[in-house]
């Protein structure tokens, strides 16, 4: 399957809502019902749409809305580890499934090892968005 089948918002919607769901983790989220990709298909697909992993990003961002900023940088890190996983077609970089799934996993724990802690929607993004980590901490601290 080529990137050309999906084209509409909705697939990309869906598809990067069942990512979110798997945090990252793309064998599990092709079982979703909303996923019409197996898990090879969706691999391929994810590596070359920026828009699926742009939108799982901005998913992950509300995600870590209640997470604390020691665990959120964290979860930077590991989430940095998975879009180079995530492989990207055009530069002929292939996915790599078992970085994906261990950084989901990694992922699954940190936000489970955060409930409770909260920080602002802006942080979130912002976290998310950035690189260094005196940015992700000046970005905390000006919100």
């Amino acid at each position: 399957m080529s990137q050309e089948l999906v084209t509409s918002a909705t697939d990309i919607e869906l598809i990067a809502t069942a990512m979110l769901a798997e945090h990252g983790d793309l064998a599990k989220a092709s079982r979703h019902d909303t996923v019409q990709y197996n898990a090879m298909a969706l691999r391929k697909l994810v590596a070359s749409e920026p828009a699926i992993r742009s939108r799982y990003q901005e998913l992950l961002a509300g995600e870590l809305e209640s997470s604390g900023l020691h665990i959120a940088e964290r979860i930077l890190v590991i989430k940095k580890l998975q879009d180079q996983a995530f492989g990207d077609l055009d530069k002929m970089i292939p996915p790599d499934p078992k970085v994906i799934i261990d950084c989901s996993k990694e992922i699954s724990r940190l936000i489970a090892e955060s409930k409770g802690v909260n920080i602002s929607g802006k942080s979130a993004i912002a976290i998310v968005s950035k690189e260094d980590a005196s940015e992700i901490l000046g970005a905390f601290l000006d919100s």
